[in-house]
């Protein structure tokens, strides 16, 4: 592989260009754009257009990065992913000037409960203390159904946070 470091984006393209065994002509038609675009890309008196750099990178066979910065970045070891079964769904509900409640359940819990409507949530308070019907239209605003969808297609981290009221999230 040749050191693109020290090189100009337009030399950049030329030289991966190259090594590709593509002629100006070719990869300009796979851009959709002119011979002479790729030449003025190549002697640096103008530049691809932004929105055309993941098609370039393609083209070339790196990356968007690499084509940027000339530096061959290798790509981070996929983190593996928590099964569904093994999270924990934390719900956390703090009504004003009252003591935070927080509720974590396992996903299969939750998603049986949600799928069969089984959580209901009343609050009471002594007057003054809480606005509980605030509390229980936010709740009501939560599609509980729809995080079910999330967490399922891999959805991590908070979900919902309604200020301080409210908030869901999954680990």
């Amino acid at each position: 592989m040749t050191d693109l470091k020290s090189l100009s984006l337009g030399r950049r393209i030329q030289t991966l260009r190259k090594e590709q065994g593509l002629t100006q002509d070719a990869l300009a038609e796979r851009m959709g754009v002119t011979p002479q675009a790729v030449s003025k890309w190549e002697n640096d008196l103008s530049c691809p257009d932004i929105m055309s750099l993941p098609m370039l990178a393609r083209e070339l066979h790196i990356t968007v990065d690499t084509l940027l910065t000339g530096e061959y970045i290798e790509s981070a070891p996929a983190t593996p992913v928590k099964p569904a079964e093994e999270l924990i769904v934390r719900i956390a509900i703090q009504p004003e000037n009252d003591a935070r409640v927080c509720l974590n359940l396992p996903f299969p819990v939750f998603r049986l409960g949600v799928l069969h409507d089984l959580f209901s949530f009343t609050f009471s308070a002594k007057e003054g203390e809480l606005d509980a019907e605030e509390l229980a239209q936010q709740l009501a605003q939560v599609d509980f159904r729809a995080i079910v969808l999330l967490i399922e297609q891999g959805a991590r981290g908070t979900l919902v946070n309604a200020g301080d009221m409210l908030a869901i999230w999954v680990e």
